[in-house]
């Protein structure tokens, strides 16, 4: 491990050591992870030899200072981006030793996506939008419909399904976000800053939605914040500094 400097939290790496997880409890595990960025005439080293293990049906808020590389390391983690070194398993799956269209593949059937902008299509109605995913996926539209109401019910909007982008406020189209997240059923949602443009009142109600669909759901789940208190309700937090991933919890 690199040397700290006076900011930074105690070494203790994100990996938990061996024998703190099983190879049935671990989801994610990340091994000296790089991600470097070139640009002109320069480098920029993001992440530098993070190491990092997430168990199955686990909640970790992933914490930092604006810059330092949480959405780097949720986007390699969402496959959409590629690590500069390093290994990346998944659900014991080696996920950048495969080719695209089995990344493709997996990418679909395997992980959800909360941004902090809910990137909404703005022509299509709430339930046109969580049904998006599933009819690029190829199922049946009946089915795609059943599945987005559903999901716009576990997420209190049951009665919204038919407004636009335009008639929802922004804690709405956030939760229709959410929805539109599960739609194909994925084991892992990842969310970076998903309350970052919401009220404190109304990021509060999309934090108790995200633990909710834990528990009901068994997801793991990782979200990227500087919301204090959404990093203090997931089960651990992870600090990331000089490249690296530290424990808080």
């Amino acid at each position: 491990m690199s040397g700290a400097g006076p900011n930074t939290p105690p070494p203790t790496q994100g990996a938990r050591g061996p024998g703190d997880l099983t190879g049935a409890d671990i989801y994610i595990l990340i091994e000296q992870l790089e991600k470097t960025y070139f640009g002109h005439q320069q480098k920029v080293e993001v992440l530098k030899g993070l190491d990092l293990t997430v168990a199955v049906g686990e909640t970790v808020a992933v914490v930092g200072a604006s810059g330092v590389g949480k959405s780097t390391l949720l986007h390699i983690l969402g496959t959409l981006d590629r690590p500069t070194g390093g290994r990346v398993m998944v659900d014991r799956q080696d996920i950048f030793q495969m080719d695209e269209p089995a990344l493709a593949a997996f990418r679909n059937r395997q992980i959800g996506f909360v941004f902090q902008f809910h990137h909404l299509l703005p022509e299509f109605s709430a339930l046109e939008n969580v049904m998006m995913p599933a009819l690029i996926a190829r199922m049946d539209q009946a089915t795609a419909r059943q599945r987005a109401q559903e999901l716009l019910e576990e997420v209190g909007l049951a009665e919204r399904g038919e407004h636009k982008l335009g008639e929802l406020s922004g804690g709405e189209a956030q939760r229709v976000a959410v929805a539109r997240a599960l739609v194909l059923g994925p084991r892992l949602l990842l969310a970076d800053e998903p309350t970052g443009n919401l009220d404190e009142r109304t990021g509060e109600k999309v934090q108790q939605l995200l633990l909710g669909l834990n528990q009901k759901k068994g997801l793991t789940t990782l979200v990227a914040t500087h919301n204090e208190r959404l990093a203090a309700a997931m089960q651990r937090r992870v600090r990331l500094a000089d490249g690296k991933a530290y424990c808080l919890d």
